[in-house]
């Protein structure tokens, strides 16, 4: 199989990058709120929950779509879970465990925040409710920088292999603008 990763799409049906679409999504939306936080303090920004929801959501696609897309299993009928996908890219780096370990304690955090907004159904003690409520800036911060730095590694992996057609760049933060 051989794997892309094309920053614009405009055009190219073939070429389509939602992942990146969802990234870019995220960063659009972080950046509006960082401007309102700055311009208005934490306190005047409306709606600043269903902000931090979206953005968690569109950082969540982002990774879910990156880790199936680089995890393909044509002889299954569907996927494997998130937690799966980001072990078996974990098992290709050399990276160090502690590493490793840190990666994959703030990915199943992250994970927990994404897994409460998609399932907003009725549940026992409103724990989806409860997880939703808890979501901060300085969390979804940490989730943001979490996934550049999961976008980097997959990207990594593919750069080793000379088929692979991926666009020169150090970082996916030099191509989408996180505003600090």
């Amino acid at each position: 199989m051989k794997y892309y990763c094309k920053l614009d799409s405009e055009g190219y049906i073939e070429s389509t990058n939602l992942q990146l679409y969802s990234l870019t999504k995220a960063a659009e939306e972080w950046n509006k709120l960082i401007y309102e936080i700055n311009e208005y303090g934490s306190q005047g920004v409306e709606k600043l929950t269903e902000q931090l929801v979206f953005i968690t959501t569109c950082l969540g696609l982002s990774l879910s779509q990156l880790l199936g897309q680089n995890n393909p299993s044509p002889e299954k009928d569907k996927m494997g879970d998130l937690n799966n996908l980001f072990s078996n890219l974990l098992n290709k780096t050399s990276l160090s465990r502690p590493d490793k370990k840190r990666l994959n304690k703030s990915f199943n955090e992250m994970l927990e925040y994404y897994s409460a907004i998609r399932h907003l159904g009725k549940i026992k003690n409103n724990k989806h409710y409860v997880t939703i409520d808890e979501l901060s800036i300085d969390k979804v911060e940490k989730f943001r920088q979490l996934t550049i730095e999961i976008w980097d590694i997959v990207i990594s992996i593919h750069r080793k292999d000379e088929n692979n057609e991926i666009e020169n760049f150090r970082s996916i933060a030099d191509t989408i603008d996180f505003h600090e």
